[in-house]
């Protein structure tokens, strides 16, 4: 989908040097929520082109890890704490990939993951089921007992189960939009606490 040019977050991201208008989106949900703390080990899926990336590295400072996987190249951030790895999450081989970087357990997980779309609703529902159901298997492999998960959805039939599968991974489950998404957009943000190990 193009920009829209009068959006504010998007001028708001070109004047503060910001990758995306998404990292607003980001922004607002740890100031919801207060997800990142310093010295916090993240695993980030989609990152490109890095936005919330930006935003987190701030936010656990260099004694921290920000690890990015996406299909597409995340230029530029690769300094401390930021990682990146050009890989799909759908890679039976990615678990190991992840491994050669950090022995570590993240402190949260978090997927903007969004498919491209084919404009048929069948197929397009299907293929965001599967990559939030593998955003939700790397979760419950990866994350520290305690730790987050923040997954991007959207309003389509198998939410509610997709919500229902998650609780039983994590002690709660919030289904929240920030300001900064698209009122047009489908996309809501799913967040999970307290993952149970």
């Amino acid at each position: 989908m193009a920009f829209n040019r009068k959006d504010g977050f998007y001028h708001k991201a070109k004047r503060e040097g910001l990758r995306s208008r998404a990292a607003f989106k980001i922004e607002q949900l740890h100031q919801r929520h207060r997800l990142f703390k310093k010295g916090a080990k993240i695993l980030e899926l989609g990152a490109a082109p890095g936005g919330w990336m930006q935003i987190i590295a701030r936010l656990v400072g260099p004694q921290g890890l920000v690890l990015g996987i996406d299909l597409l190249p995340i230029t530029g951030l690769d300094q401390a704490p930021c990682h990146t790895l050009q890989a799909d999450i759908l890679d039976p081989e990615l678990a190991a990939k992840i491994r050669t970087i950090t022995s570590h357990r993240f402190d949260g997980v978090i997927s903007d993951i969004a498919p491209n779309l084919s404009g048929i609703k069948t197929t397009d529902q299907q293929r965001s089921r599967e990559l939030t159901s593998q955003a939700l298997e790397l979760a419950t492999t990866f994350l520290k007992p305690g730790g987050f998960f923040l997954c991007k959805v959207f309003q389509q039939e198998g939410l509610k189960a997709f919500q229902r599968e998650v609780g039983s991974n994590f002690k709660k489950v919030i289904l929240t939009k920030p300001e900064a998404s698209r009122k047009s957009s489908a996309e809501l943000y799913l967040i999970a606490l307290g993952c149970r190990g």
